[in-house]
């Protein structure tokens, strides 16, 4: 079986039921591989290896089956998930602990969507200074305040996820990759798509009036945002495009 079938819909129903499983933020496609990353300010190349390196039971980050070979595979939690992975980059992980620390965080806290919880934030700190403090690879035992170091590099990625008091999963993602304006990833606007937060425009529709021709002022006038927001969305686009 293809490593992407089933898992959005198979994992939500041992976790939270029929209702659960119809939950959109890991039901529903939202991007390509491609576009997620974009989104992410990441390589698509690193982005598409975690999608098809297991973790444990389940790849890296999740995806849903796509409905055609080019159609989006990355739902919401898919994204959150990889926008975790690169804090726990940044701790010097090699791919192979990388893939270990993750499946450990999932069966310690017996949840295949481990990277997108609110417990990452407490449990899986404490699990991952244990594990550095047990391992013998040099990038950690080069680590001498492992805590510290651990706890701040997650922390950073932390504040840009908001949870639902409801549940302990995710509603909103803010996109780190558009600097000077605050872009996020709601599935409850904009069919999941990246919008300005206070006004719930699509950066989309920004950049399609720009590649248009279209002025800042006019965009901004168009849309009724602010010059600086359209700025940011568009010189934040072009100088990933650049890359």
């Amino acid at each position: 079986m293809d490593c992407v079938s089933g898992y959005g819909v198979a994992m939500v129903q041992r976790q939270g039921g029929a209702a659960a499983a119809r939950d959109r933020r890991f039901t529903v496609p939202l991007f390509t591989i491609v576009e997620g990353a974009r989104h992410l300010g990441m390589p698509a190349s690193t982005l598409r290896d975690w999608t098809q390196r297991m973790a444990g039971t389940a790849p890296l980050v999740h995806r849903v089956a796509p409905s055609t070979p080019r159609a989006a595979s990355l739902p919401f939690m898919g994204i959150v998930e990889a926008h975790m992975l690169r804090g726990f980059r940044e701790l010097g992980l090699s791919p192979l602990e990388l893939r270990n620390a993750v499946a450990q965080l999932r069966a310690d806290m017996k949840d295949e969507y481990a990277l997108a919880t609110t417990k990452v934030a407490t449990d899986g700190v404490s699990l991952l200074v244990n594990m550095a403090a047990s391992s013998a690879e040099p990038e950690w035992t080069r680590i001498r305040d492992r805590q510290g170091l651990i706890a701040g590099t997650i922390e950073r990625y932390l504040k840009f996820v908001t949870w639902r008091q409801s549940d302990r999963y995710p509603f909103r993602l803010t996109l780190s990759a558009y600097q000077g304006a605050d872009v996020i990833i709601d599935p409850r606007f904009a069919f999941g798509q990246p919008v300005l937060e206070r006004e719930k425009i699509r950066v989309e529709d920004i950049l399609d009036a720009f590649w248009a021709g279209e002025s800042y002022v006019a965009i901004a006038g168009e849309f009724g945002v602010s010059t600086d927001a359209v700025e940011a969305v568009i010189r934040s686009a072009t100088r990933r495009r650049a890359a």
